[in-house]
């Protein structure tokens, strides 16, 4: 099989390329990216006899749909915000396609593109690094477990052993903690202010106790519908730090976060795009640890049941990456493999489950060395 990967250069997109270059049934991983000079350094990285490299432009759909014409199928690891254009692409060219999500309102625009995607026979899988992606299958493989599901709380808690920079791109922490996040309570989506929802929570060593805070998340755009069985509360919380919430109050009063473009020497842009394009780029090897809980809470057999997955992983020592750069890289390359063998079950823009089959793809990640560990209980009163 002969799969593109879209920003396969970037952070993310390497972990794809190499995890898609392991695997035998992969013929050929293509590299589609702006910036060859690093994507020549990745495809030597990863093994180049199967990895070639092809220039392309992925804010423009002719670039796109040209890419994706010989390849059966497309991992969109390009920043979230050309989410749209790709997806246009894809059905365009009746291509499957999964990608790592639109921190929630690019999300919404995608589902909107359903109905071009079903008269097209094509399958997009939104999501599908580690949250959203496997934090949303977990979600909803507790979910089927249970009878009734009340409450559905995924935390994403990250810790770096030495002086890093940002891990993931900057462009979605400016809009996860500018815009505020997204919860959804008592069956109704809401809107809170930036760094809402704060807690501790303690996640398995080596990350351990982390301050979290409330995430504009992916999944909340589709997770209370795919779980379904009356569930109330739907909520996503990332740790964060002082530093984090300085920094960017700072930016926000400097007015560095704003979109509206101004005049500099002739030249229009937004003070939001020259502040992006100041921003090194993400700390691919940034020596850290990651985890994910997964928390589903209803009732089973008419008692309250409670199911917790949980997962950590370390700096990968082989790939030589950040944890969160494995965590996510690896699924999308999973999920990419089989969209490309025709595994997914339908034709649509579909959020994770009714897609992707969730006992293949956690047997994939064991293989992998990702392991996760669930823990049920059920008591005659949850507290």
């Amino acid at each position: 099989m002969r799969i593109l990967v879209l920003g396969g250069a970037g952070a993310m997109g390497m972990v794809t390329v190499r995890d898609l270059a392991e695997t035998s049934e992969v013929s050929e991983v293509i590299i589609g990216d702006v910036n060859l000079e690093k994507a020549e350094k990745i495809a030597e990285w990863a093994g180049k006899e199967k990895v070639s490299i092809r220039k392309v432009d992925i804010s423009n759909i002719e670039s796109l749909a040209s890419a994706m014409k010989e390849v059966d199928a497309v991992a969109n690891a390009a920043p979230y915000h050309l989410n749209l254009t790709v997806t246009t692409a894809a059905i365009q060219t009746r291509k499957n396609l999964t990608d790592l999500g639109g921190v929630y309102y690019m999300t919404l625009k995608q589902l909107e593109l359903n109905n071009e995607a079903k008269e097209a026979g094509v399958t997009v899988v939104l999501g599908c690094g580690l949250a959203p992606g496997v934090a949303d299958i977990l979600a909803k493989h507790g979910a089927d477990k249970l009878d009734r599901v009340d409450e559905v709380h995924i935390w994403y808690g990250d810790r770096s052993f030495e002086p890093a920079k940002y891990k993931w791109s900057f462009r979605t922490v400016l809009e996860e903690y500018t815009k505020g996040p997204v919860v959804y309570d008592d069956g109704e989506f809401k809107r809170l202010p930036p760094f809402s929802g704060k807690q501790l929570v303690d996640f398995p060593l080596p990350v351990g106790e982390r301050p979290c805070c409330y995430a504009l998340y992916s999944g909340l755009a589709t997770l209370p519908r795919t779980i379904n069985k009356g569930v109330k509360k739907v909520d996503c919380s990332m740790s964060y730090t002082e530093e984090d919430e300085l920094r960017i109050k700072v930016l926000n009063e400097l007015g560095l976060t704003k979109e509206t473009p101004v005049k500099i020497d002739g030249v229009e842009i937004s003070p939001k795009e020259f502040l992006l394009k100041c921003v090194p780029p993400p700390d691919v090897k940034a020596k850290d640890a990651s985890s994910l809980i997964v928390e589903v809470k209803g009732e089973k057999n008419g008692l309250p049941t409670k199911i917790t997955y949980s997962l950590v992983q370390k700096f990968h020592e082989e790939y030589g990456v950040s944890a969160i750069a494995y965590l996510t890289g690896v699924p999308l390359s999973i999920v990419s493999q089989m969209l490309a063998r025709g595994e997914t079950r339908e034709k649509s823009v579909v959020p994770r489950k009714p897609a992707v089959p969730q006992e293949q793809l956690l047997q994939e990640l064991a293989k992998r060395g990702i392991t996760i560990n669930e823990t049920v209980e059920t008591t005659s009163k949850l507290a």
